[in-house]
């Protein structure tokens, strides 16, 4: 959703998430601004660097930006077929927003999701009859799985787990300036991933089913930080089997 303030201190274009009506970017004049499909003329326009660029149609910037929201699961191959069909996304030149973006490195690919999951906004908010908050803070979604550590809920609701990422600035839309890879979970512990999928499956599961693991650990086995304790994958079977386990 797009916002638009005005004070005595000037004039501000920005973008909402979605899902928590928190700031996901501040917008320039030309990012939201078109001209007639009839309109024969060359106009420009200056964008947020000074440059001049040119002022398109709704369908020529549906064209030029659908394949990079896509990108961004911001939007699906049907719907750039429909907002190229009615000439606007869904908030005319922008689709959904979302208040933050990662590069999943595990998986090569961007994820866009809203990571403010005590926000008040997005506690009440329901896709498809189903609330946001009884999706993402389900007992049954442990902190950390196999597929990563959660971070937060996508556009359609769908949770959001990373291992490796890298982090995007929202208002320039590339890897943040570190452009440096960041762990979640137990993926902080080098150790940890030094080992296989398969192996880091095997202890993550037989680690947070048992009962004595959690009476000593609590959160911490939910998710996964437990391995922090560690100095490598042995000291942890060593504890995980004193506990009650029979790990190898």
């Amino acid at each position: 959703m797009i916002k638009y303030t005005r004070s005595t201190a000037g004039e501000v274009i920005t973008e909402v998430c979605e899902h928590c009506g928190e700031l996901a970017s501040t917008l320039h004049i030309s990012d939201i601004t078109s001209k007639n499909e009839a309109d024969p003329r060359s106009i420009t326009i200056k964008d947020k660097d000074d440059n001049n660029i040119p002022v398109r149609t709704k369908r020529e910037w549906i064209v030029q930006k659908s394949a990079s929201y896509i990108q961004k699961n911001l939007l699906d191959v049907q719907e750039a077929s429909d907002s190229y069909t009615v000439s606007k996304f869904k908030y005319g030149l922008r689709p959904d927003a979302m208040c933050s973006q990662s590069i999943d490195v595990e998986r090569d690919v961007t994820q866009s999701f809203c990571y403010r999951t005590d926000n008040s906004k997005f506690l009440t908010k329901t896709i498809d009859g189903v609330s946001l908050s009884a999706s993402f803070h389900n007992v049954l979604e442990t902190e950390a799985s196999v597929s990563g550590s959660k971070v937060g809920v996508d556009r359609k609701g769908n949770i959001i787990r990373l291992k490796t990422y890298r982090k995007i600035d929202m208002d320039t839309g590339i890897v943040e300036a570190d452009n440096l890879k960041k762990y979640k979970g137990p993926h902080k512990e080098e150790w940890w991933r030094g080992l296989t999928d398969a192996d880091r499956k095997y202890l993550l599961v037989n680690t947070q089913l048992l009962v004595g693991m959690i009476a000593a650990y609590g959160k911490e086995v939910d998710d996964m930080k437990v391995v922090y304790r560690y100095a490598d994958r042995a000291a942890m079977i060593s504890d995980v089997n004193s506990k009650g386990g029979s790990l190898s």
